[in-house]
This record gives structure tokens, C-alpha cells and sequence, in this order.
């Protein structure tokens, strides 16, 4: 059964835990100092080598060195087969070593073969299997130029060893007796191709720092030079036991049985670039080298038939670069368009407008125009998202046809293209008409199965230097110019700093804004609604105001500009509503009995949600629902009817009161009032100011007031700065009022002194905001 995610990760815990144990590092360390002491004795001369060494020394050494091996596979179940043929390599290489010390040491001549060689024979075909399971399970995903830079370096490293040693040996190993000339040459073949698959593991690996990999493949070139040394002083009877051939010997088996308690490293990386190829080409020209040697000097065929295969190899390697490199240029083209529109997508902005604007000739501007379709959720909706996607397709094809070729064009998401080009100073007045050709020969009907569609198009158009000198800036600005032109309905804007809402705070107001809000800078300040009949105030008016570290106190009105555009409407709603209710709830506890009511935007209106949490939140202060008033602006009524109506619905449903605030702020529609479930109308300044001066608006003010009062709805006359205003808008029969003339909005530390200061309430203690608001048909 195939172990779970997370049985396997525990498994690997567990086996990495065994390895960096305190015990089994301290035993490793042990042999292997052990190993290497026995290597560096055979480096000492000695007037006279003491016997033990090479007797019971190294026979202790030689089974402490293969108990190391086998216990990693006993212990650590992660590649247990692949690194018990390793330990089985290095015990039947030990085994052999051992029956031949014991057997031969003091012989005068010994026998070939022998039993011990078919245990030194042994390691080569164990050591093979175990490798090649390593490498299999290490580098099973690699691609195809990795298995070539394998196959060229082993080839490359088999061609050099032969080229080096395979004639010299084959000379010594040339007897008349078959079978002792078979066993010598198992030997420097056997090292031969266990070089190559070492040297080949490592290319694999990119010839990273893997500790296992680099101790086996050490260990390889070191039984290979040792058993080479050793053929060639066995045949001039140089050999005697304990010199640096036996050393080497040892320090191979060392590091074979070290490599399996080497610690584990993570997936391979790619290489890129040069580095990708630098290894394969050095081996590559190593097989070269022998190839020319091998024009002045005898070398054996093998040489040259590995050095040739390593040159096919490099060959094949070398076009299968090339396709990747043909297939990496596709790539990156698919990754820098749209699928879509087919012109270049976001990445290809995000590369090219900052070194456009960095890299700006001197006099010349860099224009940037910001292209959207009109309507395209109703053309969706109607026309299903085919068409869509079809219009969306067209345009790109033909900015891709009415565009010069030095012209950058990107579609940026949505609706949205962005075109990028530099003019000169004389064609800067000729942008706005050069934009609006463009958009004609855009804006032609698109044909979407049988129907032809009708586009409408509208661009904003911002230039650096002249409007922004950093490429954030720009889009910035550019974006701004767009949002004109699709309110005003003008097709083409160009960017006004005049008409830009953060020219007056800076670049940096939005991002600002962001972190406002976990920096707890905004602060709810209240402004008292005053009960025309008794004189005292019957509400208080939540706002919020932005404590800007720099810019100083930031009224709301300025602040939701900012917040629409960064998607921050909903979350700021949300903390005026929580800092209110429980302002309220706390004044209520002390006896100080204020309604509060809130700004809600649009947003707001047509969250689904709102109306849950509001009501939730009001329960858990255990608030009259009626003591909370949501204000909505007139403007919300002209969004959506229906889900404005059934929104509005919902709040009411809760008990909470309404006011339509900002009447009159546009042309003000009695039928609309009419039809509007709210409570309390709140007249904007601009629709009461002129009562003063004009007979005709004070007649509509009065109209008003006494068609609200028809309907049981409450006027409150806002903005009240001047007492000429206040008396006058008393005289109409405004039931409250709200302004600076009366009191301002204050802090809460403010608003408790300012009401400290007022006289006693009177006895009835009934005001227009305690009554519960109550369904009223309106037909």
C-alpha cells in the first residue's frame, strides 16, 4: 500500500533523526578516523612496520567499516534496498580482503584467481545496482539534456582512465593462463565502469555539493587508482602489504560506507545559461584531447570508442539545446500574451514602462493611453461571454494593424488595453487626435455569430514627464483621466492634475490609506442633531476622520475617494459602525439616552450582508434598533431600484431608522421621496442656503418639509453654519438641524464636556428619534 502524505513525512523525520543522532554521528566518526589512521600509517615510514597493523588492525578497521555501511540500511528505511547493495559491495570487498590476509600474507606465491577475488570481484557488480537505484530515485523527472550531460561526462572520464592506464594494464595482465588474465582485467574494467557511473550520477546532479554522491564517487576513483597501482607493482614485485595502495583501499571503502550517512539534500535545481553547458563542454573537449593524442600515440580502441560516443553524445546534446532554447523562446512569447486579445499581456507593461520612462530622449514624451470597452457586462449578459471574448479578440487585432511597430500594446485585464509610444515635443498637441483616429477605426461594429455588435470605447491618456515621472504614477494618472472620460461620457480625456484627488495629499495618500487602519489612525468624531422643539440634541452623527501622521486630520469626505479606489469603502463602514454602537450603548449606560447615526455609501447599501451585521451587533449591545440611523445618500436611489428597495427593506425589517441624506444636492425629485422607505430626509446646505436670497427655493424648501411631514417623515436641514440659516429654516418647519453654528463635530472626549455644559432636559423626554419607525405605504 502506497503510505499517505503525511506517513511519509514522518517517515522521513523519523529517518533523518536516526542519522543525526548524537550516537550514530559519534560511531560514524569513530570509524572513519579509525579508516583514515590506517591510511596515513601506510604513509609513514617505518624503519620497521609493526605487524598488528596490517593483522588484526586493519581487520578490526575492515569490520567496523562494513558494520557502518550495513546499519544504514537496517536503521533508516528511505532507499533501504539501493544502500544495502552498496554495504553488501563494501562487505564482500572486505570479506575478500580479510580470507586473502589471513590466507596469502605469508605466502611466496599467490594463486589467480582465488577465493578472495571473487569476493573483490563481487563489490563491482553489488556496487553498480545499488548506484544505479540511487540514481533512479533521485533523478527520475530530470530532462533529457541532464541524462546527456551523464552519458557525455562518464563517457569522457571512462576515455581519459583508459586512455591512461587500460594498455600499461593489459601488457601486465598478458599471460598464457586465460583465467589469471580474466581476473586481472575484471579489475581495472570493473573500477572503469563504476567511475562511469559515478561520474554520471554526479553530472545528474549538476555537480552540486551532495555529500553522498561526491563520497561514492570518490570512492570509486580511489579503488580505481589503487587497483591500477596495484596490477602494476604486483607485475614488478613492488607490492608489499601496508603501502599507500592498501591506504587507498581503505579510504575508498571509507567514504563508500560514509556516503549513505551523508545528509539529505533537497530537489535539484535547473541550471540556466552558460553554466548549464560548462561541465559538458569541458568533458567534452577531454574527450576531444584523447582523440588527438590518440593520432600521435597507440591507444587502445576502447579510448577511442568512448572518446568518440562522448563526442556523438555532446553532438546530440548540443541540438537538444538548441530545440529547448527554440522551445524556451515559444514559451516565453505565450507567457508575455493574451490569450485572448493577443497582444501583450500585464508582464509585458510591468517590463517595458519603466525602462520607456527611465530610457525618455531628451524633449520626447512618453504617452501612455489606457483604451477600455464600454458595456461589456451587458454585452455579456445579453450576448453570453463569447462575444466578449470575440470583441475583446477584434480590438487586439486591430490596435495589432493600426498600431506602428514600434508601439507597445498590452491588454492590462478586464475591458482595459494600455498603448505605450513616444512623440516629440511637436507631437504632443496631437495626441488627444491621434487617440481619437484610433478609436474610431476601433470602435467599428464586431460581428459575434449573427449579430453585430455595437462598441463603445473610452481612453484616458496621462505623458511623462509632463503629468508623472515614475511608471506607478503614470498608470495612475492614466487610469484617473480614464475614469473621466467614462463619467463624463467624453470618449477621449487626457490627465488633469486639477481634477485628481490626490494631488492635494501626494503620491503616497493610497498606500497611506492602506495601512491606516491596522495603525488604528482613523477617529470617530460626532456631531450633535438639534431637536428644533425642545433645543437640545436628539442624535449625534458618527464621522470618521483620518489622524494622517503628516497631513494632519482628513475629513471623511475627502477620505472615501481614497478608500473607493482601494477597495476600503466596506472595511471603513465597518469600523463607524462598530466605534459608534458602542459609543452609544456606553452613553445610554450613563443615562445619556442619543440615537447616532451613520454614513453609508452605496456599497453599503448593496451588501447582503450589512443588515445581518448591523443587527447582530446591535443585539450584542442590547441597543433599541431605533437609537441607530443609517444615512444614504440620494444618489444611492439611482443605482438599482429594485435591490436598492429591497435593501433598504431588509434594514427597516431590524428596526433601524432611515434618512435620505443630501437631498436636494441634485435635482430633487418629489415622486422619489415618495417612494423611498426612509424615516428622516436630511436637506443638503446647497438646497437650504439660498432661502435666504430666493423666494422661489424657499417655496420648494417648504414644499418639501410639508410633504415629508405628510408622509411621517422627519426634515433635519444640514450644514446650519450661519444663525440667518438657522432661523430661517425654522420658520419652514424643520424639525432639527445640524451644522457648525450650532456645534461642530467632536471627539468624544469633546462631546462629553459639550454636553455637560447643557441645561437640564425637559420632563417629557419624547423626540423626533425615540418614535419607532414604522412601514408607511407610499402609492
Amino acid at each position: 500500500m502506497t503510505p499517505t502524505p503525511t506517513t511519509a513525512s514522518t517517515q522521513t523525520d523519523r529517518d533523518d533523526l536516526i542519522l543525526a543522532s548524537p550516537t550514530y554521528r559519534l560511531a560514524k566518526g569513530v570509524i572513519a578516523g579509525l579508516g583514515i589512521s590506517y591510511a596515513l600509517s601506510t604513509l609513514i615510514p617505518f624503519s620497521e612496520r609493526p605487524a598488528i597493523l596490517d593483522t588484526g588492525f586493519y581487520t578490526l578497521v575492515l569490520v567496523a567499516v562494513c558494520l557502518l555501511a550495513l546499519a544504514r540500511p537496517v536503521l533508516v528505511k528511505r532507499n533501504r534496498p539501493a544502500w544495502l547493495f552498496v554495504g553488501l559491495a563494501v562487505t564482500s570487498w572486505s570479506i575478500g580482503d580479510i580470507y586473502w590476509s589471513i590466507a596469502f600474507s605469508d605466502a611466496e606465491e599467490i594463486p589467480v584467481p582465488s577465493p578472495a577475488d571473487v569476493f573483490f570481484v563481487g563489490l563491482y557488480p553489488l556496487a553498480y545496482i545499488g548506484l544505479i537505484m540511487l540514481a533512479r530515485a533521485g533523478t527520475r523527472r530530470l530532462p533529457a539534456s541532464v541524462w546527456f550531460d551523464g552519458i557525455i561526462s562518464s563517457l569522457a572520464a571512462g576515455a581519459v582512465f583508459t586512455a591512461a592506464t587500460l594498455g600499461d594494464v593489459l601488457a601486465q595482465a598478458d599471460t598464457d593462463e586465460a583465467a589469471s588474465t580474466l581476473t586481472n582485467l575484471s579489475y581495472p574494467i570493473g573500477d572503469l565502469v563504476l567511475l562511469v557511473v559515478s561520474v554520471a550520477a554526479l553530472a545528474m546532479v549538476r555537480w552540486r555539493p551532495d555529500p553522498a554522491w561526491w563520497l561514492l564517487g570518490l570512492g570509486a576513483a580511489f579503488f580505481a587508482v589503487a587497483d591500477t597501482a596495484y596490477l602494476f607493482t604486483l607485475a614488478n614485485g613492488s607490492y608489499t602489504d601496508g603501502n599507500w595502495v592498501d591506504g587507498m583501499w581503505m579510504v575508498g571503502l571509507v567514504f563508500m560506507a560514509l556516503a549513505g550517512s551523508a545528509p539529505r539534500r533537497g530537489p535539484v535545481e535547473e541550471m540556466r545559461g552558460f553554466a548549464a553547458l560548462l561541465v559538458p563542454i569541458l568533458f567534452s573537449l577531454a574527450a576531444l584531447l584523447v582523440l588527438i593524442v590518440g593520432t600521435f600515440v597507440d591507444l587502445h580502441p576502447v579510448s577511442i570508442v568512448l572518446a568518440s560516443g562522448c563526442l556523438v553524445a555532446a553532438g546530440v546534446r548540443t541540438a537538444l539545446t538548441f530545440e529547448q532554447t527554440r522551445e524556451l523562446a515559444r514559451t516565453q512569447q505565450a507567457a508575455n500574451t493574451d490569450v485572448l486579445s493577443g497582444l501583450g499581456n500585464r508582464r509585458v507593461l510591468d517590463a517595458e514602462l519603466p525602462a520607456m520612462v527611465e530610457n525618455l530622449p531628451s524633449g520626447s514624451y512618453l504617452v501612455l493611453a489606457i483604451i477600455s470597452v464600454d458595456h461589456m457586462p451587458d454585452i455579456n449578459s445579453i450576448l453570453g461571454y463569447g462575444a466578449g471574448d470575440t470583441i475583446l479578440n477584434t480590438i487586439g487585432a486591430r490596435l495589432r494593424e493600426n498600431l506602428p511597430a514600434e508601439t507597445i500594446a498590452a491588454r492590462l485585464g478586464g475591458t482595459e488595453m494600455a498603448v505605450l509610444r513616444v512623440v516629440n515635443s511637436g507631437g504632443l498637441n496631437n495626441v488627444d487626435r491621434d487617440t481619437r483616429s484610433l478609436m474610431r477605426a476601433l470602435a467599428s461594429p464586431v460581428q459575434s455569430g449573427e449579430a453585430s455588435v455595437h462598441i463603445e470605447l473610452s481612453a484616458g491618456i496621462a505623458m511623462a514627464p509632463l503629468h508623472a515621472n515614475r511608471p506607478g504614477d503614470l498608470i495612475r494618472c492614466a487610469v484617473d483621466a480614464l475614469r473621466t472620460a467614462r463619467e463624463n461620457h467624453t470618449e477621449v480625456e487626457v490627465y488633469d492634475p486639477a481634477g485628481d484627488i490626490g494631488t492635494e495629499f501626494g503620491p503616497n495618500v493610497l498606500a497611506d490609506l492602506v495601512r491606516a487602519l491596522d495603525r488604528g489612525e482613523f477617529v470617530t468624531y460626532y456631531q450633535p442633531k438639534i431637536d428644533v422643539g425642545t433645543g437640545r440634541p436628539a442624535a449625534l452623527e458618527a464621522v470618521l476622520r483620518w489622524h494622517h501622521p503628516s497631513l494632519g486630520v482628513l475629513d471623511a469626505e475627502k477620505v472615501r475617494p481614497f478608500a473607493s479606489r482601494v477597495g476600503l469603502t466596506r472595511q471603513l463602514t465597518r469600523v463607524l459602525l462598530e466605534a459608534a454602537l458602542n459609543a452609544c450603548a456606553a452613553w445610554r449606560r450613563q443615562g445619556i439616552e442619543l440615537g447616532v447615526a451613520i454614513d453609508v455609501t452605496a456599497a453599503d447599501v448593496l451588501d447582503a450582508q450589512l443588515p445581518y451585521d448591523l443587527a447582530r451587533l446591535i443585539n450584542k449591545l442590547g441597543l433599541p434598533p431605533p437609537a441607530v440611523t443609517l444615512e444614504i445618500s440620494e444618489e444611492v436611489l439611482l443605482i438599482d431600484a429594485r435591490r436598492t428597495a429591497t435593501a433598504l427593506g431588509q434594514f427597516r425589517h431590524f428596526g433601524v431608522r432611515l434618512a435620505l441624506d443630501h437631498y436636494g444636492r441634485s435635482a430633487p425629485s418629489l415622486t422619489r421621496l415618495r417612494n423611498t422607505p426612509v424615516d428622516e430626509l436630511k436637506l443638503d446646505p446647497s438646497f437650504v442656503a439660498p432661502v435666504l436670497d430666493s423666494p422661489q427655493d424657499a417655496a420648494v424648501v417648504r414644499s418639501t418639509i410639508e410633504l415629508s411631514k405628510s408622509l411621517n417623515i422627519v426634515t433635519v436641514a444640514d450644514g446650519i453654519d450661519t444663525n440667518d440659516v438657522f432661523k430661517a429654516v425654522i420658520e419652514l418647519g424643520c424639525a432639527g438641524v445640524q451644522g457648525a453654528a450650532l456645534a461642530p463635530a467632536m471627539t468624544v472626549d469633546a462631546l462629553r464636556n459639550w454636553l455637560g455644559q447643557l441645561s437640564p432636559r425637559p420632563a417629557s423626554g419624547r423626540t423626533w428619534t425615540t418614535n419607532t419607525p414604522q412601514p408607511v405605504s407610499r402609492h
